[in-house]
């Protein structure tokens, strides 16, 4: 298995929740890895981690049962490419799992903040967002959006603010990566403030001959 790790938060949920899996966890961030390996290391957790882009995956094709891509193609450079080397690592009948970023209005507030926010030294971003937590608590509340740890609000905060990367995708766009690619489709909903996040899966198609 196959998962783009962050923090490896959900790298860990997954290989407790199914000991049999045998999951890597990739990343950019050489801070990223760093921090998925300790977390893994904490929880006694059994996790391959190494640095690595989405856009370039240092993996043969068809190496994996099963790819986990969530709440990070947005983040790239070229989200298309992202999903093609995701795919490309895919076994025919193994099957993709996505939180993928869409545009519905968020992307241009981003584009928009980031001209102001950006000015910001990196010391200071963690205390800059700190004066929102009562709203952005109130908010999720509002709109019952659950969350895994309100502890995390300011990590999620900063990332909101501050990522220098918010390449949102139109949905149509997202559906057709999917038939071009030789996955099948299927809508699981939205996650996300707004509604921004868009969970689909798909299971990939063997080559016609």
């Amino acid at each position: 298995m196959n998962r783009f790790c962050g923090s490896g938060k959900f790298s860990i949920l997954l290989k407790n929740r199914f000991p049999h899996l045998q999951v890597t966890a990739v990343d950019l961030s050489l801070e990223n890895v760093h921090t998925a390996r300790v977390n893994a290391q904490n929880t006694d957790t059994e996790l391959s981690t190494l640095p690595a882009s989405t856009l370039d995956l240092p993996f043969q094709n068809a190496s994996f049962d099963l790819v986990l891509c969530v709440y990070m193609l947005q983040h790239t450079s070229d989200p298309q490419k992202g999903f093609q080397e995701s795919v490309r690592v895919l076994k025919p009948g193994g099957t993709a799992f996505y939180a993928i970023g869409r545009e519905n209005g968020l992307g241009k507030i981003h584009v928009r903040t980031r001209r102001l926010f950006h000015w910001v030294p990196a010391k200071f971003r963690n205390l800059s967002v700190a004066p929102l937590f009562p709203f952005y608590y109130a908010l999720t509340h509002l709109l019952k959006r659950r969350k895994a740890s309100y502890r995390e609000m300011g990590k999620d905060m900063v990332d909101w603010l501050y990522n220098p990367l918010q390449n949102f995708i139109d949905e149509d766009e997202i559906e057709n990566w999917f038939r071009q690619n030789r996955l099948s489709f299927e809508h699981l909903g939205y996650t996300g403030l707004l509604k921004s996040m868009l969970i689909c899966r798909g299971q990939k198609q063997a080559e016609v001959t």
